[in-house]
């Protein structure tokens, strides 16, 4: 069970007669809390806006700002907007009551107080308190591990860009918002040449370091409506949402020439890396697979004639 230390406990006490507070403040010492106490509303409001209470013991009927208003000022203070609150007070009229619950009051204790009662109501609300705490913070945990874990389905572990499943799925919509809209868009898939040389001659920890930089590369490179992914190994995918084959060339020429001027390091030593582009323009009637084959085609054609090249698909 989740243990409590009560000298971590913060309780403000707010009342106008002095031994009203010496007495509430001893009863709850004996259990070692950290007390806090003010005499009126307003020297409750300052102690609230400079410190986070786990509890406040507010009471009802004070000159100037009684604890009604008191209770609502504390309510608009960020650090205790949800702290619980429990009116101290003499009389118990319905209509009070209730009026005190609307305002957000948690609970109400009578005075003179029993000791007892008062450490137990005392304990319930710290206990509640702390508990809606950790399930808060369980539950923020809970949260980003699950927007980490949804992450992780959509993206590639070592380069951050989306992942073949991903694009896949938005290659797809893209056929469909083509046939039904009649506009353009293109792919391009691109490969890293003599990828398999930098591993075996600087070694797979620089290779990643290449994929990591190229990807952040051709990512800064495009436009905010375009995709980059890691298609598998060394290859990488684009696709570009209304755009002609023609700018697909252009846009793939620009990161061509990006990559191959950009030195890497391994060993100490300053290397080159450059790539080939296969592209693919849509066009009515296409499927995901008939693109990504001619696209994957044009590419083949690159890596054999030369590399370091673009290649448009012929129709």
């Amino acid at each position: 069970m989740y243990r409590i230390d009560n000298k971590s406990v913060k309780i403000l006490i707010v009342d106008d007669t002095p031994e009203n507070l010496e007495i509430a403040g001893s009863i709850l010492a004996r259990d070692q809390y950290d007390i806090y106490i003010a005499d009126n509303g307003l020297s409750a409001l300052e102690l609230a806006n400079n410190n986070l209470f786990d509890l406040i013991l507010l009471d009802l009927m004070m000159p100037g700002l009684d604890g009604f208003e008191t209770c609502i000022q504390i309510r608009k203070i960020p650090i205790n907007r949800s702290v619980p609150i429990i009116f101290l007070t003499a009389r118990a009229e319905i209509d009070s009551v209730i009026r005190g619950f609307e305002i957000g009051a948690s609970d109400y204790i009578r005075k003179p107080f029993n000791p007892v009662e008062l450490l137990a109501r005392v304990k319930t609300h710290v206990e509640v308190r702390k508990f809606r705490e950790q399930l808060e913070l369980q539950n923020f945990e809970l949260e980003r591990a699950l927007a980490y874990a949804r992450s992780l389905a959509r993206t590639d572990e070592l380069t951050g860009l989306l992942n073949r499943r991903e694009i896949n799925a938005l290659i797809e919509y893209e056929v469909v918002r083509a046939e039904r809209s009649k506009h353009e868009f293109s792919i391009v898939i691109a490969d890293i040449d003599f990828f398999k040389a930098i591993n075996d001659v600087h070694g797979h920890l620089v290779g990643d370091n290449v994929l990591i930089e190229i990807a952040r590369i051709l990512s800064q490179s495009v436009r905010a409506q375009d995709f980059v992914s890691r298609w598998g190994g060394e290859e990488l995918l684009l696709l570009l949402p209304e755009t002609t084959p023609e700018e697909a060339v252009e846009l793939a020429n620009r990161l061509r020439l990006a990559v191959g001027s950009y030195p890497f390091s391994g060993d100490g030593k300053i290397f080159y890396a450059t790539m080939s582009f296969g592209i693919c323009g849509h066009t009515p009637g296409m499927t995901l697979n008939t693109l990504l084959d001619r696209a994957d085609k044009a590419l083949y054609v690159g890596k054999n004639t030369g590399r370091n090249k673009v290649v448009l698909s012929e129709a």
